[in-house]
């Protein structure tokens, strides 16, 4: 009995032992261990290191309390597990959950509700179910992050037009490491990238991109840069062509909204050598003159092909892609009103995601107006990916063609759309050669000083062939907003839907420039584990049983196995 006590004994020691090294290795060593078989419990890399590039407090205050469904009380806890990841590599990253309407005076409860819409973060009633019947509940599923004098409004519902809410649940769950990741990035970073709004040639006014230009704000330098007013050198007067293609050369990106007046060879070969030193661009250019205020004082009007005018088809045919002068209409359209009622105008397609890219992932419908084709052409060491496309419900169009009111609320037949997945938007990555190669460089004084290359350096282009897919509108009709004052990118005032344009623009720009890879993680996929609603009616005796007996049985069993284990074992003795 010694020798088994004393055995014993040593057990106990060398386990106690155990339990010690495993605490002090774990205390000097951080590691967890994700089982999921999608390494949905895993941050990024490019999270971790961002995680630890700030020490000071971060607070995030997330709007997800109360009485919800079960979809978004799923929202709210994985939003919880996201935030507790993030605090096991930060210990300076706090958060709470807050309630909005927790207050017993309603007062209180409205003024809360206009200070997070006046901050961003959108408001959505639900349905709720209760006791007496059900009631509508305002919920505002986002955050309010505070970093220093800094403070970002945080969107974790991603809004999809025509999708049910379960797959909007999942999409934004998915999107939770990269949603909270990114606004962290927007507040922390030392250094942000500079992206030019191309003026000179009648783009887009700084007013019709107003919040185009605030949502890149929140991560990027953003400002106007005209590249036909050329520097002049301050001694001699004369113009400086050199200085202005340094000026040029400080942005990261450019962006070129729907120019309408020609770009001359001086134009091109500077925006040809910004792209050859490693500069991104985003072409957002209308092939064919087509305007919805013309139909305001008449029933019709001509729309005409003007893209040969800008003079850019040689160009971007050099990089790879050649843009059609036609329209493309499709059955699948966003809705223009009446005043009386919403019709779907084939006119303005309404564009839904089909391909699995960083860019383009689970973002909701993108409105289009009077959109024209693209084509992709051979350039060597260029990838092209077709990033939107027309639903198998389309048609194309030749120029001039006229376009009469009466269709929107007669439309043509469903046997003249025809044309499926017509090519709308090419993205460009790769290394480009110089459209400027073995040709002549532009007649200007000082020209010849520009600095030349023949061959870019890895970079990316955006082709989209809507100019107006950047364009916000202007307020008329809200009385709570100052006549003239610009809207939410991709909202339609007049129908009260908001588009996926700013999602996708913004996930453009963030793929051309995201040097960190946390763009990367959009491409990440979480499976859904849900029961089979079906199997569950048929056999549902079965599962009852499954989880309530064999509980019972196992514990009984086990507790009957022990038993005799130890009137065997003592017995022996």
């Amino acid at each position: 009995m010694k020798g088994k006590k004393l055995k014993d004994l040593i057990q106990f020691f060398l386990l106690l032992a155990i339990v010690v090294v495993v605490n002090v290795i774990v205390s000097v060593k951080f590691f967890r261990v994700d089982l999921t078989s999608e390494g949905r419990y895993s941050l990024s890399d490019a999270t971790k290191d961002l995680l630890q590039s700030f020490d000071e407090p971060l607070l995030v205050k997330v709007y997800l309390q109360g009485n919800f469904p079960a979809d978004f009380q799923r929202l709210q806890r994985e939003t919880k597990q996201m935030l507790d990841e993030f605090r096991a590599y930060n210990s300076n990253v706090e958060y709470q959950f807050i309630d909005p309407a927790a207050s017993e005076d309603p007062k209180t409860n409205r003024e809360l509700a206009d200070q997070l819409q006046y901050k961003g973060l959108k408001s959505y009633e639900l349905n709720v179910k209760e006791k007496d019947g059900s009631s509508v509940q305002q919920v505002f599923p986002g955050a309010i992050m505070n970093y220093g004098e800094k403070e970002v409004a945080v969107s974790l519902l991603i809004d999809q037009l025509g999708v049910s809410p379960e797959r909007q649940i999942n999409a934004s769950v998915q999107n939770l490491e990269y949603a909270l990741a990114n606004s962290i990035k927007s507040m922390v970073a030392a250094n942000k990238p500079s992206i030019g709004f191309l003026q000179g040639h009648d783009e887009l006014t700084p007013r019709q991109m107003a919040d185009f230009a605030r949502i890149l704000s929140q991560n990027y330098n953003v400002s106007v840069f005209d590249l036909r007013k050329l520097e002049q050198d301050s001694i001699t007067g004369e113009i400086d062509l050199q200085a202005h293609q340094r000026n040029l050369n400080r942005f990261n990106a450019l962006v070129v909204a729907k120019p309408q007046k020609a770009f001359n060879d001086l134009d091109k070969f500077l925006l040809d050598q910004f792209a050859m030193t490693g500069g991104k661009i985003i072409w957002l250019l209308d092939a064919v003159y087509a305007d919805m205020d013309s139909l305001s004082e008449n029933p019709q009007f001509v729309s005409f092909p003007i893209y040969d005018r800008l003079n850019l088809s040689d160009m971007l045919f050099k990089y790879g892609v050649r843009v059609n002068t036609n329209l493309v209409l499709d059955k699948v359209a966003a809705g223009v009103s009446d005043t009386r009622q919403i019709y779907p105008w084939i006119y303005f397609p309404m564009v839904m995601p089909q391909v699995n890219h960083p860019i383009t992932k689970e973002i909701s419908g993108i409105k289009l107006e009077f959109p024209s084709s693209v084509d992709t052409v051979k350039a060597v060491g260029v990838k092209k990916t077709v990033l939107l496309r027309s639903s198998p419900y389309s048609t194309v169009l030749a120029t001039p063609h006229i376009v009469k009111v009466s269709t929107l609320f007669k439309p043509p037949g469903d046997e003249r759309f025809k044309d499926k997945n017509v090519p709308l938007a090419v993205l460009l990555e790769g290394e480009f050669e110089s459209s400027f190669k073995n040709r002549i460089k532009p007649k200007a004084s000082n020209a010849g000083a520009l600095k030349f290359k023949e061959q870019s350096q890895e970079t990316e282009m955006l082709v989209v062939a809507d100019g107006d897919i950047a364009r916000n509108q202007l307020n008329i009709i809200n009385p709570n907003i100052p006549k003239g004052a610009p809207l939410p990118l991709g909202f339609d005032q007049y129908t009260q839907a908001q588009y996926g344009n700013s999602d996708f623009l913004e996930n453009a720009v963030d793929y051309m420039l995201d040097e960190t890879g946390l763009i990367s993680i959009r491409s990440r996929e979480l499976k859904i584990r849900l029961l089979d609603v079906n199997s569950v009616k048929q056999n549902k005796l079965f599962w009852q049983l499954v989880n309530t007996v064999v509980p019972i049985v196992s514990i009984i069993l086990m507790g009957l196995i022990y038993l005799f284990i130890r009137k065997r074992k003592y017995t022996s003795v």
